[in-house]
């Protein structure tokens, strides 16, 4: 049991005098090596205690770059120079780039330009364009910017996504000439400015058959198709009665 005994205190303060020796001899040779200092590892922790652990280690520190990520908390060191293992002198400032919450922008009005500007513009205040969209338009031309997700003059931040849509151009529309046979004037006046038509001149012409101011004949025939935007001017021939 004696010999169990003195094992056990030799075991002991041998554990003692390694210890010491590593706090007090072979750590701080491999902190400061030959005058030198390693850069510790700081990426990945909060900017308090990257400042402390640079601070143990006589290095100072400054703010290099700030970046914005969604997954990453605010003020945690994201990047460092020198790279962690560098050996540096006393004093020696690392550079730090640090994640920090953006300040909030002004969502720009991007209707009526085109998508490349568009997408030049968002870029610019880190907006992420998530998708395109594509509809006609009869006031934009193609590839012009016609709606946009988030309205302008809307708070946003840097990372947000924006959908926008496109003009495919007009929608190239049509009009149908009615069928005005056998109708009434005021009828087919009516429907002539429904269908986008105008009256034009009316004529008279002996009917013994048919109701007065009906129509017998019509300048262009029912079916004829035009653009919506063109001006047509559709004559009329009515009955004058008995």
């Amino acid at each position: 049991m004696k010999l169990i005994r003195d094992y056990l205190i030799i075991f002991t303060v041998t554990g003692i005098v390694m210890a010491l020796l590593f706090n007090n001899i072979i750590l701080p040779l491999y902190v400061n090596w030959n005058d030198e200092i390693r850069v510790p590892s700081l990426t990945h922790t909060d900017l308090n205690q990257a400042a402390k652990i640079l601070s143990e280690r006589k290095l100072q520190w400054a703010v290099k770059d700030t970046i914005y990520r969604r997954d990453i908390p605010s003020s945690f060191v994201m990047d460092q120079y020198p790279e962690a293992g560098q050996m540096v002198k006393e004093n020696r400032k690392i550079q730090l780039t640090i994640s920090l919450p953006p300040a909030k922008l002004e969502m720009p009005d991007l209707v009526a330009i085109t998508e490349r500007q568009a997408t030049i513009a968002l870029d610019r205040l880190g907006l992420i364009l998530s998708s395109v969209l594509k509809d006609s338009s009869d006031l934009f031309e193609k590839t012009v910017v016609v709606d946009q997700s988030i309205a302008a003059g809307l708070p946003v931040a840097p990372g947000d996504s924006i959908v926008l849509t496109v003009s495919l151009g007009k929608r190239n529309l049509k009009k149908t000439m009615p069928e005005l046979l056998n109708k009434g004037l005021d009828e087919s006046v009516r429907i002539l400015q429904y269908t986008g038509f105008t009256l034009g001149e009316v004529k008279y012409t002996e009917s013994s058959e048919l109701l007065p101011n009906t129509v017998v004949r019509q300048s262009e025939p029912a079916g004829k198709i035009f653009p919506r935007e063109r001006v047509v001017t559709i004559d009329l021939i009515i009955t004058n009665g008995f």
